[in-house]
């Protein structure tokens, strides 16, 4: 080997050096990996919750709609954690594919490295000798020449001693991808047979569903009596709420027209108006800014229980059991655990507190322009005109259909919102 080769190989050796510590393929699925963990460990989560949320109730042996609620809902979870398992095979799949691309790489780079070092073992053996060494040195021709044959030898010693390191490395990194291939490999038949049981699992809740809306579809006539009275029951509890969020916009709306004549008077009598606006627009402000920072709160407000999971989605649906039959819901209904305690979401004001036949108590907070409902409770600890933080108790939950469970709405002025997206996902 010449001069020139080696320096040509030492850049080499440093390329190599930056190839094998930059594992792009690693740095690109590991997001991926830990956001898909996460969605499972939350999923897993909700399949305990509706599981126990139907063993409270298996000593009452009757079939109601809030069971089947509860089932259908186990179900959907259930089926969501199956396509789980299924994105976690497609990911491990990609992830083999990357180690074995990264493998061959490192293959291939050791065979350049074995190569180039049995090259070099045969350079050397041609200067073994301390004589042949000496003889090379002193038989040049100048003290400039002496100096550069000098470091020739002792860069070749250098890059020998490199050469060898780099070839132990990329045998170790080798070996760490062979057992990360393995790895992934016994995930994978792991994840198989855990996915065969999941949807064993899954058809005996298809099963047990159909039995139970086999059993409760007769009783229709029951079922369109429960219907109406809870149509009577909601539309009762609309005009209520309806009736308290007028009337505090009502009243927003003549204080502020009282203030701006109180303040007109005051000039026109040439009347210092300053601290009356101060306070007024204090008020104002703070209204407005507790409306703004419940608004800034999306997908971020905790979830009026501990534990539980949404048994009925906010809209209109087909009823569970009976064919045809329209169900509207203007906000979530959540399952809960026996007597759970049931807290506000946010800071707020209590607007209203009131029982409604089939929905039991019932309490409406307000949070400037917006207003959270907690319906079907079994007991409340509040009352009109107090303040309430975020997460303080404000009742506890009661029964209906079977099962522990309180409605839960959010309300713009007027408007109904989908409280699902403004509580923290799930």
């Amino acid at each position: 080997m010449t001069f020139k080769k080696i320096t040509y190989f030492v850049i080499f050796l440093s390329l190599l050096g930056s190839f094998v510590s930059n594992d792009t393929f690693a740095q690109r699925r590991k997001k991926s990996r830990a956001q898909l963990e996460s969605e499972k460990k939350r999923n897993l989560e909700k399949i305990a919750e509706t599981k126990q949320a139907l063993e409270n109730t298996k000593e009452k042996k009757e079939v109601t709609v809030g069971k089947i609620k509860a089932i259908k809902e186990q179900i959907s979870s259930q089926e969501e954690q199956i396509g789980l398992m299924e994105q976690d095979m497609d990911l491990i799949d990609m992830e083999m594919q990357d180690i074995v691309g990264a493998k061959k790489g490192l293959e291939q780079k050791l065979d350049t490295l074995q190569h180039e070092y049995s090259e070099m073992l045969y350079g050397a053996s041609k200067i073994s000798g301390k004589v042949n060494q000496l003889s090379f040195l002193f038989s040049s021709s100048s003290f400039n020449d002496l100096i550069m044959r000098y470091k020739y030898l002792q860069q070749y010693t250098d890059n020998r001693k490199s050469q060898v390191a780099q070839i132990i490395k990329v045998v170790a990194l080798l070996r760490e991808r062979q057992a990360n291939l393995e790895g992934k490999k016994s995930d994978k038949k792991r994840i198989i047979s855990a996915k065969l049981t999941e949807a064993q699992y899954l058809e005996q809740l298809k099963s047990r569903q159909t039995e139970m809306v086999g059993e409760l579809s007769k009783k229709e006539k029951d079922l369109r009596k429960e219907i109406e009275a809870t149509k009577k029951s909601v539309n009762k509890l609309e005009s209520s709420i309806a009736a308290v969020v007028a009337r505090e916009i009502a009243r927003k709306n003549r204080e502020r027209e009282l203030n701006q004549d109180r303040e007109a008077k005051l000039v026109k009598n040439k009347v210092k108006t300053t601290t009356n606006k101060k306070v007024n627009k204090d008020l104002a402000d703070a209204e407005t800014a507790l409306g703004k920072s419940f608004a800034a709160s999306k997908a971020r407000l905790p979830w009026p229980v501990q534990r539980g999971f949404i048994s009925d989605r906010f809209g209109i649906k087909e009823h569970p059991v009976l064919n045809g039959v329209l169900i509207n819901n203007n906000g979530i209904d959540i399952q809960t655990s026996a007597s759970a305690t049931v807290r506000s979401v946010y800071a707020g004001e209590v607007k209203d507190v009131t029982e409604i036949p089939g929905l039991g108590n019932v309490v409406l907070i307000q949070h400037g322009e917006y207003f959270t409902v907690y319906a079907n409770l079994k007991q409340i600890f509040l009352s009109v005109g107090q303040k309430v933080g975020a997460k303080e108790t404000i009742g506890t939950a009661g029964e209906s259909g079977g099962v522990t469970e309180i409605n839960f709405q959010i309300w713009h002025k007027s408007q109904h919102l989908n409280p699902e997206g403004w509580l923290i996902p799930r």
